[in-house]
């Protein structure tokens, strides 16, 4: 399984991920160093074995979901 991270307004591959911690690190990143509206057009999805896969969150929700439980890593660093 893998996990991708996307720029749904330009349709741009940001990374592709071992593991959903690592791209929600990459979110969190984002976030401290851009404008909200450049983190709310970024969307996690991921793909399997088997090569389905799903959209896990975007935007506002991907980026709470980034922060969740770690609330000192947006003004702290990754």
């Amino acid at each position: 399984m893998f996990y991708e991270l996307l720029d749904v307004e330009t349709g741009n591959l940001i990374g592709t991920y071992d593991d959903e911690d690592e791209a929600l690190a990459i979110v969190r990143r984002a976030a401290r160093l851009n404008s909200s509206g450049y983190v709310g057009a970024l969307a996690l999805g991921y793909e399997n074995d088997d090569g389905e896969g799903a959209q896990i969150a975007a935007g506002a929700v991907l980026l709470a979901r980034a922060l969740a439980g770690r609330p000192d890593r947006l003004s702290h660093g990754t």
